[in-house]
């Protein structure tokens, strides 16, 4: 019999065994060429891609996908070998030379590969096509599918290059591993797996403090100017938390939970039920071979819902920011009238409904004389980069008229802002602030305001986020009475002239921006509601697709890697479970059993996953995201969107794993 048919053979016999492997791997492959095949569509990288970026992002995500799909082939190649080390112990009694066996194991490597591949051509084509088609949809992009082939010659042999030189390095494994075992050490390789736990309280307690202490570290950026993060730096206070919650997981994984399980042995009541008598000693038994894994996929479950977790925000929140950055569908300075009936004759143009609405704000820059004045007051007006230069604005409060206020949140459907405004008096003004208010809440304060000769004193009765006029035409807007108003403009020319374009006709019009632009001049002062949340789009959903691939990889690895695992060790641990049927137990409390010792080994990663990322979302978004809106749940529902997904994901290998455990021990 040579080795392609009993290959076959092996495979055929042991295919409900081989099914996952061989669906995962399939899944990979997709994911790698549907990478691949996007990575070399020159038609949507030109689209997408003006100055190098996208290709460059592609370049250094495909080493990384090529280096993950290595790690998880050679991990899943290593779990079936050691099933299979009896089975090659007794080809060796045989007189199968290694070199034979090594045959064997390397055309069976190719079989599954080559299947994998097929599948994984078909289903990354599709997969491919469908990302072109989604991103052509976002991006409102003219692209011709026709001219995209279905299948990229150049992708499927790349991806075929890859996957030899895959089954190349598995050969080299397989090979090392088979020379360096002697018979005898094939034949009792499983026996031998498994080792005593030796429990130390030392590296216990001491994991346990690195990883409150990572914590609680992290919990201190909080505090703001007073944290350690202002004070030392954030990058050095960044790694000491990264390095103590590393290395805290580590210890705390493969000491502290053993060391805690074995502890809680001395409680005799809890201990000796019929269940925990079995699942502890069991857990103890397990950790020793299996922390390192353990640990491994704790890491790469935290890394995942972070990534997953930042990407989501990092997302969603400038999408939200949208509504202070540019208030209103479009927006522009006024140089001189008569570009504003050039401007309505271009809107005319793309729209012939009557539901829009032009309001013209003339902003008047005020000085104080008090010693104290809020950060908005000064904000822009300090050299900066070069860019920032350009836009310099003088430091004062910019004032505009409360009928003026109400008037464009009116125009921009802001109907939850107004029911919070009450009539404003001569002596009072509300302050639009940049960033919310946190320790120094203005409200209250006086300010006393230079108008031509006179001082008039005004207090702040309230301070709000919602800015009726984008942060590029005003930063430091008081809203200040009607009557104020009009006193404050017969002693001070504007200083800035605005007109606000709103409607439902020209939402999502980026023809109506772009002949703005042009008109204008591509000035710095022309914003638009719709068009910087397309240009977000534009600008991170490459990005952000590109990530996913990772992200995605990373799931299918972390499942499929706690799947063999428990496989595995159930597997192993068959005869014992066979003992617990003639003392007794039943096929209801032996399934008890295997979803315990299961369940176990899937919350580790997921929880400690869970928590890691929590706090380095947490650290990210209040580290390197600027906060210019309201605290609120409502702006981390993508990163529960995340997690949720990631549990679900879990869920489902989980329940596939238990089922497959189950009906390894209780068949007939």
């Amino acid at each position: 019999m040579n080795n392609l048919s009993m290959a076959l053979k092996n495979l055929k016999k042991n295919f409900s065994f081989y099914a996952l492997y061989l669906l995962s791997v399939s899944f990979v492959i997709t994911v790698f060429f549907a990478f691949t095949s996007f990575s070399m569509n020159t038609i949507m990288l030109e689209k997408i891609s003006g100055n190098g970026r996208v290709e460059m992002m592609c370049n250094v995500i495909s080493v990384f996908l090529m280096a993950f799909v290595v790690f998880y082939m050679s991990y899943s190649n290593r779990f079936f070998l050691r099933r299979r080390t009896k089975e090659l112990g007794v080809y060796a009694l045989l007189g199968y030379r290694k070199t034979t066996v090594l045959s064997l194991l390397t055309t069976e490597n190719l079989l599954v590969c080559f299947g994998a591949f097929i599948v994984g051509i078909l289903l990354g084509s599709f997969f491919h096509k469908g990302i072109v088609f989604g991103i052509t949809k976002l991006l409102d992009l003219s692209i011709n599918n026709s001219k995209i082939p279905f299948f990229n010659v150049n992708a499927i042999a790349k991806t075929a290059c890859f996957i030899f030189a895959i089954v190349i390095v598995l050969m080299l494994s397989n090979s090392r591993f088979l020379f360096k075992t002697s018979l005898m050490g094939l034949v009792r390789f499983e026996k031998s797996a498994e080792r005593k736990m030796k429990f130390h309280a030392v590296p216990a307690i001491v994991g346990f403090c690195c990883i409150i202490l990572g914590y609680v570290l992290a919990l201190d950026i909080l505090r703001g100017d007073k944290s350690v993060w202002f004070s030392i730096g954030y990058t050095t206070i960044a790694m000491l938390t990264l390095v103590l919650v590393v290395v805290g997981t580590i210890l705390f994984i493969s000491s502290f939970l053993p060391f805690v399980v074995h502890i809680s042995k001395n409680n005799k009541r809890k201990f000796y039920t019929e269940t925990k008598i079995i699942t502890s000693p069991n857990f103890i038994y397990r950790m020793r071979s299996n922390s390192k894994t353990l640990i491994m996929l704790t890491l790469l479950s935290a890394a995942t819902l972070t990534v997953s977790s930042v990407m989501a925000l990092s997302l969603y929140y400038p999408i939200a920011a949208v509504s202070r950055m540019a208030p209103s569908e479009i927006e522009c300075r006024i140089e001189n009238e008569s570009e504003i009936d050039a401007i309505k004759q271009i809107v005319n143009e793309h729209s012939s409904k009557n539901d829009v609405s032009f309001l013209q704000t003339n902003i008047y820059k005020v000085t104080s004389t008090s010693e104290q004045v809020p950060l908005e007051y000064s904000a822009g007006s300090s050299k900066g980069d070069s860019d920032n230069e350009k836009i310099l604005r003088n430091a004062g409060f910019e004032c505009i008229s409360y009928s003026n206020y109400i008037a464009l949140l009116e125009a921009q459907g802001k109907k939850g802002a107004l029911e919070q405004i009450g009539e404003l008096h001569d002596s009072e003004c509300i302050l639009v602030k940049y960033q919310p208010a946190s320790d120094n809440d203005e409200t209250g304060n006086v300010y006393p305001l230079l108008i031509g000769n006179e001082e008039i004193s005004v207090t702040v009765i309230a301070t709000t986020l919602d800015n009726p006029i984008s942060f590029a035409n005003s930063i430091g807007t008081l809203i200040v009475s009607d009557d104020l108003y009009d006193a404050i403009a017969e002693e001070i020319s504007p200083e800035t002239e605005v007109l606000s374009i709103n409607g439902q006709s020209i939402k999502d019009n980026e023809a109506l921006f772009l002949d703005l632009s042009e008109y204008l001049n591509d000035s710095p002062y022309l914003q638009g509601n719709s068009h910087r949340i397309h240009e977000i789009f534009s600008l991170s959903s490459s990005t952000f697709l590109l990530l996913g691939f990772l992200v995605i990889l990373f799931f299918i690895a972390t499942g499929s890697i706690l799947y063999f695992n428990n496989l595995s060790a159930i597997s192993d641990s068959k005869a014992d479970y066979e003992i617990l049927r003639k003392m007794g137990y039943t096929d209801r409390t032996v399934k008890k059993i295997i979803k315990k010792q299961t369940i176990s080994f899937f919350s580790i990663p997921f929880l400690f996953g869970l928590v890691d990322c929590v706090f380095a979302t947490l650290v990210y978004r209040t580290a390197l995201m600027q906060n210019i809106l309201k605290e609120s749940l409502i702006l981390y529902i993508p990163t529960f969107i995340a997690i949720l997904l990631t549990f679900i994901i879990y869920m489902i290998y989980y329940c596939m794993t238990v089922h497959t455990c189950c009906k390894t021990v209780l068949k007939k």
